[in-house]
């Protein structure tokens, strides 16, 4: 049966990929989706955290609950929060700790992507 196949097609359409998040005492703080989460809250100049979850596809209680699970498992909020004017609404930032556990991730990530092209590079058998 194995003749059948074309071992070499099969060869091409073999790849790899690499995940990670961040732990905290052995807790899972941050993977890609929840950094993603802080970044967009980063880049937010009305600090609007419905927005933020709204370019993630999240809806907003769940971006909520993104923010309180990485402040249980760490015991520091990664985000400050205000309230609106007298229309009600609200207001989100990150604080220095979820600036820090986003460019920690960054910086890991883009050192990950180089072990990625390396690897991609070097394990090209044929």
């Amino acid at each position: 049966m194995e003749t059948d196949l074309n071992i070499e097609e099969l060869k091409s359409k073999i790849g790899f990929g690499i995940k990670f998040w961040l732990e905290f005492k052995n807790k899972s703080i941050m993977g890609s989706g929840w950094a993603n989460l802080l970044d967009h809250i980063e880049k937010n100049e009305g600090g609007s955290l419905m927005q933020a979850a709204k370019e993630c596809n999240y809806s907003y209680k769940y971006a909520w609950n993104i923010l309180k699970r990485i402040e249980k498992r760490t015991g520091i909020s990664p985000a400050i929060t205000g309230k609106g004017g007298s229309g009600g609404g609200g207001w989100v930032k990150l604080s220095e700790w979820g600036r820090y556990l986003l460019t920690f991730y960054t910086r890991l990530k883009s050192e990950i992507e180089i072990v990625e092209r390396k690897l991609e590079k070097t394990m090209k058998i044929k």
